[in-house]
């Protein structure tokens, strides 16, 4: 009779014991939102062909944004998804003049930190205000004399 009152508690445990661990099998969201602003031009961020997010830190990823990017100054959200629940994490966008990508034709960067935690969405902004022209010429039209 002992037996059985003892092993009456174990699925239990093992239901509480497991619910404690699912919390790395939670995804966790964030929402970034990518900006251009002044001193930085239409015209310069139409040059731009490859547009990357490099993640660092808690988790680690690259993700590709459409580019040139189609709305400006206001590129958009994107939502990023991970298991990491603890550490900073880094979203570094960069904005290349073709692929691939080098620092010889890097147009701009620049990035945001978060903390990942327990919250299940967080939003983060990027705001780019530096562009290379050196890196990144300007597409000049004219007619010759």
């Amino acid at each position: 009779m002992k037996l059985f009152r003892f092993l009456r508690p174990v699925p239990l445990l093992a239901l509480v014991l497991g619910g404690l661990a699912s919390g790395c099998d939670t995804y966790h969201y964030y929402d970034i939102d990518v900006k251009f602003m002044s001193p930085v031009s239409e015209t310069q961020v139409s040059v731009m062909k490859l547009c990357l997010i490099d993640v660092s830190g808690a988790a680690s990823d690259e993700v590709v944004l459409p580019c040139p990017p189609a709305n400006f100054p206001d590129m958009g959200t994107f939502e990023y998804s991970t298991f990491a629940d603890s550490g900073p994490i880094t979203f570094t966008f960069n904005g290349f003049y073709e692929a691939p990508k080098s620092s010889t034709n890097q147009c701009t960067s620049n990035m945001t930190m978060l903390t990942a935690s327990s919250q299940i969405t967080q939003t983060g902004t990027i705001t780019v205000s530096d562009f290379n022209t050196t890196n990144c010429p300007l597409m000049v039209s004219g007619s010759s004399p």
